[in-house]
């Protein structure tokens, strides 16, 4: 099981299909609009032989992030997954986060649920979403879903269309994301993994699917490039008003 940081994040929140979460309390924010982030990590057993530089590419993710001028204004919740979901950390600002905190803390083990943990987590970003709008404070999400294999042992998304139920019900709802990006990632080269992995970003909805046919440091650092632009550039789309569009990888 993954190791928990700080997981007395403040408040507890349950989403439609009771998932848990937490998050950082209202009185302890300190901006009045937030881009509500969220890293889904697989930790399966096929993980494990680059958990390492898995750990090195969070790290990496967060060192950008806070470069941004826009670090005041973003929430992170990290997510692990393998027989279970798991919550590594709730919702925090990312000012008080230290990167060194993500050394060590992906145990890799099991099989893959991923579905639910896409599920949990795009449910996490509505409600908490919803919870901010109650009182007045402007948002948007983004989602990344970080895998190397197929589902095996989701049992509460079972199959795609429960994922896409979700993900244009935050799209299309009356909530209070004025915008949110799903963007599924899978690592390796393996090709009936690619081609589940695609149909499944297809099926289910994802805004966006890249593919990394190796998990080398340098193909894991372009990785953390990738999310922490399009964390820039989702969290300037809540400032200036406007569309954020997906990044190329």
């Amino acid at each position: 099981m993954p190791k928990l940081l700080n997981n007395d994040d403040g408040q507890t929140h349950q989403t439609l299909h009771g998932f848990n979460f937490s998050a950082v309390k209202i009185e302890d924010l300190g901006a009045s609009e937030y881009t509500i982030v969220t890293i889904v990590v697989d930790v399966s057993g096929s993980v494990g032989p680059f958990k390492n530089e898995m750990e090195l590419t969070l790290q990496k993710i967060l060192e950008s992030c806070k470069k941004s001028p826009r670090s005041e204004n973003l929430l992170i919740r990290l997510v692990a997954f393998s027989d279970n979901v798991n919550e590594i950390h709730g919702f925090r600002e990312l000012v008080t986060i230290d990167p060194a905190e993500y050394s060590n803390i992906l145990k890799c083990y099991g099989a893959t649920a991923l579905m639910d943990a896409a599920l949990n987590s795009a449910e996490a970003t509505e409600a908490y979403g919803a919870h901010l709008s109650s009182i007045d404070y402007r948002s948007n999400g983004i989602m990344f879903v970080i895998t190397d294999g197929q589902d095996n042992v989701s049992v509460i998304a079972k199959n795609p269309s429960v994922l896409k139920k979700a993900f244009q019900k935050i799209k299309t709802g009356e909530i209070a994301l004025e915008s949110f990006i799903s963007i599924l990632i899978g690592i390796g080269d393996d090709p009936s993994n690619v081609a589940y992995l695609n149909q499944l970003a297809q099926d289910a909805g994802f805004d966006q699917f890249v593919e990394i046919d190796k998990a080398t440091p340098t193909k894991l650092a372009r990785l953390a490039d990738f999310v922490s632009k399009s964390v820039s550039s989702q969290s300037q789309s809540l400032a200036n008003g406007q569309p954020s569009q997906p990044l190329t990888f």
